[in-house]
């Protein structure tokens, strides 16, 4: 029975939802704003439009340089003058900002376009969600996922500020000046180990990673000039051993950090009063939530996740895995905030 039908009850408009809520769709609306200055952004960076106003350039001169619309292309250019990534000048020419020109050209000095690869493959998955609610995960290689994909994104998002962060912090340690020997352990783009190359003279420094991603890594030490100090190991820190004889063993955002499976692995492969320094996410409930479910949309072939965050199959808290550090001959000296996000363990073998 339609509610047009003479026998149905009229409707009547002094009813109003029983939850109050006069906007449904306000949080659709919120996140609609985001995906469409996502969209926007990802396509001006495609299409060359900021390649197009290095130099002042009139609405005409984008619109043909990058075979775009020019009623449409405006509204465009408007939305990234608001978002800070155009400027515009009197005449009513665009030009790039200083921090367009740090990471949003294609030569920039701080390029971000790893991170936005990495930044389209999860967009992608979200919208396979139903297919992979049904079906499950997709699957990727380890290795191959990491050269190509997470390293390169990690490493450009290091460089702008947090190895330098970190380099300094750990080159202020005391142990830091007569270290000799270091272990950058998953170190992936190595960036970590050339910059504590450069803060002591007398460091040398072996990245210990997979098969594949080593490949990339050995390009990162050719192109900041540190080959003559440091190398690296091919492996996998789960199965293989890490060597020995390690005054410092470093391990940054990897699963390696978070089990505890591998402690002993660790501390066999420090010297006797060694550091090992650990930096890993803090765990905190997730502010966002739909975080964990994009986590949740893809894995690694043979290695299950948790359902949180970042967290691997084995791993535990950073609390809980700083006790075990302790329980496992090792003195837990300090942790230090090194962003909004993560912290840097300072744990010292015990001397034998």
């Amino acid at each position: 029975m339609t509610p047009n039908s003479p026998h149905s009850s009229p409707l009547s408009l002094e009813q109003v939802p029983g939850s109050g809520t006069e906007n449904p769709l306000g949080f659709l609306e919120e996140a609609m704003s985001g995906m469409r200055c996502y969209l926007a952004f990802v396509t001006a960076y495609e299409r060359g439009l900021f390649e197009a106003c290095r130099e002042p350039a009139t609405l005409e001169k984008i619109a043909s340089e990058t075979r775009c619309t020019p009623a449409i292309v405006l509204p465009l250019c408007e939305g990234l003058v608001r978002t800070g990534l155009l400027a515009k000048n009197a005449a009513g020419s665009y030009q790039v900002t200083p921090c367009t020109c740090d990471f949003f050209l294609w030569d920039s000095p701080f390029s971000q376009a790893a991170a936005l690869a990495q930044m389209r493959q999860y967009a992608s998955l979200s919208l396979q969600l139903s297919h992979i609610l049904t079906y499950g995960p997709v699957t990727y290689s380890r290795g191959e996922q990491f050269r190509q994909a997470i390293i390169p994104a990690m490493a450009e998002a290091a460089r702008c500020g947090l190895v330098q962060r970190i380099a300094d912090n750990v080159s202020c340690l005391p142990e830091f000046r007569h270290a000799r020997r270091l272990l950058d352990l998953g170190g992936g783009h190595g960036l970590y180990a050339i910059a504590f190359s450069q803060k002591n003279p007398d460091l040398t420094a072996v990245i210990f990673d997979l098969p594949e991603v080593t490949v990339a890594t050995r390009e990162y030490i050719r192109k900041y000039g540190a080959s003559d100090r440091i190398s690296t190991h091919e492996g996998d820190f789960f199965r293989d051993p890490l060597g020995t004889g390690y005054d410092i063993i470093f391990s940054s955002s990897n699963p390696s950090g978070k089990m505890p499976a591998l402690i002993r692995k660790i501390r066999a492969a420090l010297n006797p009063g060694g550091l090992y320094i650990n930096k890993q996410v803090i765990d905190e409930p997730e502010a966002d939530p739909f975080l964990d479910l994009e986590w949740s949309l893809w894995q690694f072939e043979g290695m299950p996740k948790q359902g949180r965050r970042f967290r691997f199959e084995g791993s535990v808290s950073l609390d809980e895995y700083n006790r075990i550090l302790a329980e496992s001959g090792f003195t837990v000296r300090e942790c230090i905030p090194v962003d909004k996000r993560s912290v840097m363990t300072i744990a010292k073998k015990s001397s034998e």
